[in-house]
């Protein structure tokens, strides 16, 4: 939602080359685009610049959204606000919502209510011929149509499964007018095709930009989780009766029901007693309401059916982009929909029965009692606390590197954080990464995402040995064409703190090819340097005849030193870095061994170039005095400039930056 929101405002057309996955392209398409939810809530994430704030909203929105349109809806198929008002409650707060929490896309599909209430007016406009009330619910029709279509491609296939089903059952007759009611099936349906015809083809060219980019990848989506994977997810009759663990009532009661072989949170399927016994109500219904109960029941059938492995694997060999649900118990949803509408006229059919059906005739008053309770019941069954939400910091309290990274290098940057998550392994640590980046929108080679592409594993496993040469070279590829930082999180596994201070930082901070710029709280930044051009020129002064100063680099966090030797290196070298005044007079010192004493220049292989960072004391200088000793003599090595000339005291001056 924040990438939709930033893209629009600043790279349009590069809309789904989201900054995952770098360099890969149309990575946005490697998951839902959530377009139609980051649109409605743009203005609070420019204004206040916060994803979490806006995906909290747009989260808590579904909720009185989803009841609304289902209160209108219900209202508008029965006429009665009682019985509207207990579909609201069934559709936005069945039990199922909040065990699917984690999925703000699932959650969504608050526009179909709104969607079909347009549709029952559009056709009995166009039945009716009112061409000016026609063109006005043609235009809300295809605005929720597509609405919904761009909340989510679930949501879309749900879509297009329910508007069929109710159009050919609950419509089949409202083709027919006045003047004309010999008309067969077959004119009626040609009928609602030709009126249709135009709002669909609209509403399908408004989503078509933003459906193209899937088209193209459709084959790796479904290959990601083939059919026989899906199946291993597909609902079984107790997953029915599965209330999520933190549904308060019957969380601990259904226990017993998710501990069946390969239950997943995605089978917690429970959407109480209540709605499916009100939804049973429905079968008395008068004959006015059956062609739309009677639409209401197939929908809930069939799409119930598809949650199980056999219809399921019916559907996808008849239709194999069908396979694009991956996860078969999320066909509840639309079924969903369907039990809160049936559950309208049940209500409906209930309040309508004569009292002595169910009460004696002096207990009548006791009914609108009942309709006090019906809510209450529903909202216990689904009451659920404490919901499994994640604290989530703001980016006032992300690392400082992050901040650091948005205030110099913005976006024209791309960012390596390791350790890398990636498929086989979990990979819900990268979600930190993604937020992280949101501050600053560098590119960011890692990614998380509902498709992980086949580079993501082989990439975690080659810089899994980090910093040895081979990870090396793989970071010098990502260098190019932007410049690449890389980020250490020592305390996250497999890496070891204690074995990154012992060793491996000094393997890394060495290499020439690695430029550190700063511990920033327990984290590392480093920029990965893919020039092979830096250390051509001449050094600045050679030490003994055999080392190399090849050059020296201030950093805020010190100074740089490049080190080379011609031949092996006996003794193990002290370097001296004397801070002066403009007289000579040594204001401070910084004297220790090549790379915090983790790298003795006995160790020097010949021809490596030594990287060698000192911090410099806090104090004001003029320049600097650089040069080698040999610690148990204190007898500085002999310091040349490249033309061969002794440098005076044996040191090389280098002007304060």
């Amino acid at each position: 939602m924040a990438w939709d929101t930033h893209a629009w405002l600043n790279e349009p057309r590069h809309f789904f080359n989201a900054n995952i996955f770098y360099p890969l392209p149309n990575t946005l398409a490697y998951s839902e685009h959530l377009a139609c939810t980051a649109m409605l809530i743009l203005p609070v994430q420019v204004y206040f610049g916060e994803p979490i704030l806006a995906y909290n909203l747009s989260l808590l929105s579904t909720f009185p959204l989803a009841a609304f349109g289902m209160y209108l809806l219900a209202f508008h198929w029965t006429h009665h606000r009682q019985a509207a008002f207990v579909a609201g409650l069934i559709f936005a707060f069945t039990p199922y919502r909040f065990a699917a929490i984690a999925h703000l896309q699932l959650l969504t599909f608050q526009w179909m209510p709104y969607l079909l209430l347009f549709l029952d007016k559009l056709m009995v406009a166009q039945t009716l011929k009112v061409f000016k009330t026609f063109r006005v619910y043609g235009i809300c029709f295809i605005l929720f149509l597509v609405m919904q279509c761009l909340a989510a491609w679930y949501l879309a296939i749900y879509t297009g499964v329910i508007v069929a089903i109710y159009v050919m059952v609950a419509h089949a007759s409202l083709g027919l007018t006045q003047d004309n009611r010999s008309a067969t099936a077959k004119d009626v349906a040609l009928h609602v095709l030709r009126k249709f015809c135009p709002l669909l083809l609209i509403s399908g060219l408004l989503i078509l930009p933003l459906a193209w980019p899937y088209l193209s990848i459709v084959n790796e989506l479904r290959q990601a989780r083939p059919l026989n994977q899906a199946l291993e997810l597909v609902a079984v009759p107790t997953d029915f009766v599965a209330a999520a663990p933190f549904n308060y009532l019957f969380g601990s009661l259904t226990a017993t029901f998710r501990q069946r072989p390969q239950f997943t949170e995605e089978n917690m399927l429970f959407s109480g007693f209540i709605a499916p016994l009100l939804a049973l109500l429905a079968l008395f219904s008068p004959a006015t309401a059956r062609p739309k109960v009677y639409a209401l029941s197939i929908i809930l059938l069939f799409t119930l059916s598809l949650t199980f492995a056999t219809p399921y694997t019916t559907l996808a060999k008849l239709m194999p982009p069908a396979t694009i649900i991956r996860v078969p118990p999320r066909w509840i949803i639309p079924a969903l929909f369907a039990l809160a509408g049936l559950a309208a006229f049940g209500v409906k059919n209930f309040s309508l029965f004569p009292t002595s059906y169910f009460l004696p005739p002096t207990s009548y008053l006791l009914l609108p009692t009942s309709y006090f309770l019906l809510p209450t019941l529903l909202l216990t069954e689904s009451f659920s606390v404490p919901l499994p939400l994640a604290p989530v910091n703001n980016h006032t309290t992300l690392n400082p590197a992050y901040h650091w990274l948005a205030k110099n290098q913005k976006s024209n940057i791309a960012l390596l954080e390791l350790p890398l998550h990636s498929a086989p392994a979990p990979e819900y640590p990268e979600v930190k990464r993604l937020y992280a980046s949101t501050l600053g929108w560098w590119r960011l080679v890692n990614g998380y995402s509902g498709y992980t592409p086949p580079r993501q594993p082989k990439l975690a496993q080659a810089v899994a040995e980090f910093p040895n040469p081979s990870a090396m070279k793989i970071l010098q590829t990502l260098a190019e064409p932007l410049p690449l930082f890389l980020l250490i999180h020592p305390d996250e596994a497999p890496f070891n703190r204690s074995h990154w201070e012992d060793a491996l930082r000094w393997q890394a901070e060495r290499q020439a090819d690695l430029l550190p710029l700063g511990q920033f709280g327990h984290e590392y930044l480093y920029q990965v340097m893919a020039d092979p051009s830096r250390f051509s020129q001449p050094p600045v002064a050679v030490f003994n005849q055999t080392i190399k100063l090849l050059a020296v680099k201030f950093q805020a966090n010190g100074v740089l030193l490049y080190w080379q030797t011609t031949a092996p290196l006996p003794t193990a070298y002290t370097v001296f870095i004397h801070l002066r005044a403009t007289d000579g007079f040594v204001r401070a010192q910084a004297d220790s061994p090549p790379v915090s004493n983790h790298y003795p220049t006995t160790a020097w292989p010949v021809g490596e170039i030594i990287q060698d960072l000192h911090a410099l004391p806090a104090t004001e200088f003029d320049h600097l005095a650089i040069g080698l000793y040999d610690p148990s003599t204190a007898q500085r090595l002999p310091a040349f400039t490249v033309e061969g000339r002794r440098l005076p005291a044996d040191a090389l001056i280098i002007p304060a930056p």
